[in-house]
């Protein structure tokens, strides 16, 4: 071995050994993955395929590769471009050659046409460093330009570890999905910025931890308990989403559902009021094990998520009559938006399953902006140009079912199970409404209940199934043993969709 590549051998060691003694023994106390160790958890084969910017500042001893780790690896058979903190050196800070590799990583990202993975565990900026700095055309300011300018064009998958604030906390919510460890934090400032801006005093779990964001500001769409469980959702993730806007996600072996689809007419119940729980009847569809569900901790009034029919990609938006009766509030209204949003970004066919007495009334909703943020699931879906199946579990009710591609709103084909019910509003609502004046004249308590279920019976026969689907509201009404079959027809039919839009820049809604 000659003597310069010898040389070299020795830097690169030297390097990838990370930061200090003092940096990893942090990683010990705070029971951390050193980062190279980490990214054997992500990639096919455990290997880096190229590292970029591997002797970055190699000539000061203590900050190896400037605390982030930059490269190419594979994915669940998916090439793609990744950047990793390195917790060792200054607490993966990013110092001046740190930003500029975030940077390049996204610039080769465009590039390549390949998706990128962020594995965020840094403290910050280096004030020191960077101070004036991040508006500069390589500075921070730039990092959240390319993540704008990629939004729906590749992919971003994030891995958010540790607390991450400021600056740091951008990067895991420009991401399309983030994976958050249940012990880490985010948010705008950090608890003592907090505490001398407004006097609030908070730990950085009341502030921003991963509970919050999961359950109440929906920032994040899946919790890992452990390293191995990140990479485990991260490597699910991939598998349905394409290298760009470009492709599709490649079929995959198909595989028979775990539920019969003959279970379906049992799983729903015959009274439209009943509960029931929605992933009983996906499971019914779907390929077994597939179903990916996306933000299950927040709005669970609303499920959505990724899985495979006949080893296709899709995803599912669906009611959930198991919470709140499978009502829309302004919260579910921004998880479908956001669903149907990414599915349409990246060729992702979508399937709704229908089972909603529609949008929640009331002071609270509307001061929490249920008609604008409702607005943004039914713009949604009535953009999206990717095939779109509706089907009508069970109740329909009010403009719920324009959020969920009901048939004004251009779906490939509405399919309704016998089980459904389209109407302005439920039975009870409607007889109330209309005839509140009528009944209230009926002296007779037990005339007035009487009369108030002949009204309701006669209203309900006004909205029948086998009537509408004879006025062709729907387009089939079928047996629900059949609905996969179904489903993988009508999926393969419209495969190669094209649709035609009005020319313009862009809507404003969203």
């Amino acid at each position: 071995m000659g003597n310069r590549q010898e040389r070299l051998l020795r830097a690169i060691e030297r390097v990838k050994a990370g930061g200090p003694p003092r940096g990893h023994a942090k990683l010990v106390e705070s029971n951390r993955l050193f980062v190279r160790d980490r990214l054997k958890l992500f990639f096919d084969n455990q290997n880096v395929e190229a590292e970029v910017g591997t002797m970055a500042r190699n000539f000061e001893e203590e900050l190896a590769c400037d605390g982030v780790v930059t490269g190419s690896a594979t994915v669940s058979g998916t090439k793609i471009i990744f950047t990793a903190s390195d917790y060792s050196v200054k607490a993966g800070s990013i110092g001046k050659y740190h930003g500029e590799k975030l940077i390049r990583a996204q610039e080769s990202a465009i590039r390549a046409k390949r998706p990128i993975l962020y594995l965020v565990d840094s403290s910050g900026a280096r004030i020191d460093e960077t101070a004036g700095h991040h508006v500069d055309k390589k500075g921070g300011g730039q990092l959240f330009y390319l993540h704008s300018i990629m939004s729906g064009f590749i992919p971003q998958v994030g891995v958010l570890y540790g607390t991450c604030f400021a600056g740091t906390a951008y990067t895991p919510v420009f991401c399309d999905l983030l994976v958050m460890m249940e012990d880490a934090a985010m948010a705008i400032a950090s608890p003592r910025m907090v505490e001398m801006a407004i006097g609030q005093k908070l730990s950085p779990q009341e502030l921003g931890g991963a509970k919050m964001h999961a359950e109440v500001s929906g920032s994040v769409d899946f919790i890992a308990k452990t390293e191995v469980e990140a990479a485990d959702i991260v490597r699910a993730i991939f598998e349905y989403l394409p290298s760009s806007c470009e492709e599709k996600t490649p079929l995959r072996p198909a595989k028979l559902p775990s539920r019969s689809p003959d279970e379906i007419d049992d799983i729903i119940p015959d009274d439209p009021n009943r509960p029931y729980q929605i992933r009983d009847l996906i499971d019914a569809f779907v390929d077994a094990d597939s179903f990916l569900e996306v933000k299950a901790h927040y709005a669970k009034e609303l499920c959505v998520g990724f899985a495979r029919i006949d080893g296709r990609a899709v995803g599912i938006v669906a009611n959930n009559p198991a919470v709140k009766g499978g009502t829309i509030f302004p919260e579910s209204s921004d998880k479908g938006a956001e669903f149907v949003w990414l599915c349409d970004a990246y060729q992702i066919p979508l399937v709704y399953l229908v089972d909603t007495p529609g949008f929640m009334v009331g002071s609270a909703v509307e001061r929490a902006g249920i008609l604008k943020r409702g607005r943004k699931f039914i713009f949604a879906t009535s953009s999206a140009t990717v095939p779109r199946i509706c089907v009508i579990v069970r109740k329909s009710y009010g403009a719920g079912i324009y959020a969920m591609s009901g048939p004004a709103y251009d779906p490939d084909v509405t399919l309704a199970l016998p089980s459904a019910e389209i109407a302005v509003m439920g039975p009870e609502a409607a007889v109330n409404a209309v005839y509140f004046n009528k009944l209230a004249a009926i002296a007779d308590p037990e005339e007035r209940k009487a009369e108030t279920l002949r009204l309701r019976q006669e209203y309900k026969e006004s909205y029948n199934i086998y009537q509408l689907a004879g006025e062709m509201v729907v387009d089939e009404l079928i047996i629900p043993s059949e609905l996969r079959s179904q489903l993988c027809h009508y999926l393969d039919l419209y495969q190669n969709k094209v649709t035609l839009r009005p020319t313009r820049r862009h809507g404003t809604i969203i």
